[in-house]
């Protein structure tokens, strides 16, 4: 996740249950050594990042309260106001549901930040609806609230354009749930509900072209990635459109780039192999097709794409030993090359 100087940091949870970090040199390609904040922690492996436009950084997490599955589970997050700089200690947002075992069931937390500066939480409640929560500018969080839907599966996914509009894609046993602002900053609205079954935990989405986001996930019967852009008043609906990629598992990592001097949409995924793939299309032209490269290197859970302060393109995944390998962008060569990767 780059600041506003164009630096990027890298975060994971620990084994440990806390959160290492990784911060990029301000005036080279080099990273810091790993550290390792808030070791107590006893977080769930899983951790969402969500950056205002100002470059704070909240990180949301669940951990549980007491031993065992059965235990409930709260919310909590922690705040990083500089880059590199220490983080503050874990909050409790509690839990929506009250109920003991429906506390023990709940999803893991999905955080963005819209244009106002709000910070969205949104979480699968363990009756398959989904729980929103808001942090306004003063810092004052809200009520959780439940938006009507049924049977959403886990894999919620959450896009803010550079305009800060925020879109909800929520998979369902029978479709998907789109919650979208109209404007940045408005209220959440329910929007027409989508056809489509996608496989759980595999959704995400970017912003394709200005105010434009275009959502991927994997269809549930095949695996197979697929693109779609909800259509604009007047517009014609299409098919989500293949990409291909059944060999990888999870959600993908999206970003945009100049690839030959074209504006590309680059995609990356964990293979079911355990190594990492990637390919690249002329943004919103998926009837271009896409064409996975395996690039041998080893990937523990998702991968993440960002670009330098150079824009060009930078991979980072979790090798097997725990640590973070990273590589960018070759301007050099023609189409889509990448560096050698260094391991940190």
């Amino acid at each position: 996740m780059p600041d506003g100087e164009g630096r990027l940091t890298a975060y994971a949870v620990a084994r440990s249950g806390g959160i290492v970090r990784w911060t990029q040199s301000a005036r080279s390609d080099d990273w810091s050594r790993p550290e390792i904040l808030l070791p107590e922690a006893e977080l769930l492996p899983y951790v969402s990042v969500a950056r205002s436009p100002q470059g704070y950084v909240d990180l949301f997490g669940t951990r549980r309260r007491g031993k065992g599955p059965q235990a409930p589970v709260e919310i909590v997050f922690a705040s990083q106001y500089q880059t590199g700089r220490p983080m503050t200690g874990w909050h409790s947002i509690g839990n929506p549901h009250t109920d003991t075992a429906e506390a023990a069931a709940v999803g893991a937390p999905v955080a963005v930040v819209d244009g106002n500066d709000v910070v969205h939480v949104f979480v699968r409640s363990a009756t398959g609806g989904v729980f929103t929560r808001r942090r306004g500018r003063e810092g004052t969080w809200n009520k959780w609230t439940a938006l009507p839907c049924k049977r959403v599966r886990d894999g919620i996914s959450a896009t803010v354009t550079r305009s800060g509009r925020v879109e909800l894609f929520m998979p369902a046993d029978k479709g998907v749930y789109v919650w979208r602002q109209e404007k940045p900053g408005g209220s959440l609205d329910r929007a027409p509900n989508l056809v489509f079954i996608a496989r759980p935990e595999t959704a995400s989405g970017t912003e394709s072209y200005e105010d434009r986001v275009t959502h991927y996930w994997r269809e549930d019967a095949t695996g197979e990635v697929v693109a779609y852009r909800i259509p604009a008043p007047g517009e014609q609906d299409v098919a989500p459109a293949p990409l291909g990629g059944r060999s990888g598992r999870g959600p993908l990592a999206l970003s945009r780039c100049l690839v030959d001097g074209y504006d590309c949409t680059v995609l990356a995924q964990a293979e079911e192999t355990g190594t990492l793939a990637v390919t690249a299309y002329p943004t919103e032209t998926e009837s271009a097709g896409a064409w996975w490269a395996d690039t041998r290197e080893p990937c523990e859970g998702a991968p993440a794409l960002a670009r330098d302060r150079a824009g060009r393109l930078v991979v980072a995944v979790i090798n097997r030993e725990g640590g973070l390998s990273v590589t960018r962008q070759r301007t050099d060569q023609q189409g889509m090359a990448l560096e050698s990767w260094r391991r940190f």
